[in-house]
């Protein structure tokens, strides 16, 4: 006897471009990896889709549903995937439903203008570096010289190594040199995200809005993705790309906004005192620090390199 169905789900909001996709024919798929928090779902034009739970942040090609623990429902790996404008079903026989009528709140990651100068960003650099230092993990991107464990000390310094040799070749124009530092970085670190890719990400995030002086690095590292596609994770692969359209989650796209959005309470081309700015941005990097166990921080690392050369091609460090 087949068991009966649980009760549907409700879609409480979804991303833009995933639901056009939709609009545009159903799709069948999987289920990639399934966690307490997220469900990845790989469809059949090889696309990554997330079905968040509602405590998550709006993201690309993600859908947030009203639940609170996936592993709960007992969805594994493997499980079969019809996705519909109407609905998301997921396993047969017992089949787990995301409703998605009569619609939920439409989600578009905006971008964000560079309008800033030199000195504005330098200054907001060195607002985010004090917080990261003060409150980031210890690990990936900034794990200690000395660490004890031998195998995070090498990785550490691998790490560095290729946040310093992109940021040299960035800063010169060396396209090759900009390739072969991505190169190095991407992929490199254990778990779904490595950190060396999650800082690529956050350095790409920035390069990718209007107005940025780095988009060499978002041409490079689109080169590098699409000759080296097996490198990194499926997950981190995706992640990267949308943030090379300037696209990313919410929290990370609300902290981009205040850092580089002039403040219209100070004198133009200059910025907040760097006390007034540290209590302005202390929640939404909090909320990025949040995301996994490093990879908060090792976001934040990419987007301070990337303020930090944002502010030294204008001259202001």
């Amino acid at each position: 006897m087949t068991p009966p169905a649980p009760p549907p789900l409700t879609a409480l909001s979804v991303d833009g471009n995933l639901l056009a996709r939709l609009r545009h024919g159903r799709l069948t798929g999987h289920v990639e990896s399934a966690f307490t928090h997220v469900i990845n779902l790989l469809s059949c034009d090889d696309e990554l889709v997330s079905l968040c739970a509602r405590t998550l942040d709006d993201a690309p090609w993600s859908m947030r549903v009203d639940v609170d623990d996936w592993q709960a429902r007992g969805i594994r790996a493997g499980t079969p995937v019809t996705l519909a404008t109407d609905a998301i079903t997921l396993g047969a026989p017992t089949r787990h439903v995301v409703v998605l009528t009569p619609g939920p709140r439409e989600w578009h990651s905006k971008p964000v203008p560079l309008r800033l100068t030199g000195h504005q960003l330098a200054v907001r650099a060195g607002v985010l570096a004090e917080l990261l230092d003060a409150h980031g993990a210890r690990g990936g991107m900034r794990t200690p010289p000395d660490s004890a464990n031998t195998f995070e000390a090498a990785m550490g310094a691998e790490l560095r190594r290729g946040q310093d040799a992109l940021h040299r070749s960035v800063l010169a124009g060396d396209g090759p040199g900009t390739s072969a530092a991505i190169t190095q970085l991407l992929g490199l670190g254990p778990g779904l995200t490595p950190s060396g890719d999650d800082f690529l990400t956050g350095l790409a995030l920035l390069a990718a809005q209007p107005g940025s002086r780095i988009p060499g690095y978002v041409t490079a590292a689109h080169e590098v993705l699409d000759r080296l596609p097996d490198r990194t994770t499926r997950l981190s692969r995706t992640t990267l790309r949308e943030a090379l359209r300037g696209r990313a989650r919410q929290s990370l796209l609300d902290l981009l906004h205040l850092l580089l959005t002039p403040d219209e309470l100070v004198a133009p081309g200059m910025s907040p005192a760097p006390a007034e700015l540290s209590r302005r941005l202390r929640p939404p990097v909090d909320r990025v620090l949040a995301i996994g166990h490093t990879s908060g921080a090792d976001l934040l690392s990419g987007l301070l390199t990337g303020l930090r050369l944002e502010a030294e091609l204008k001259g202001s460090m």
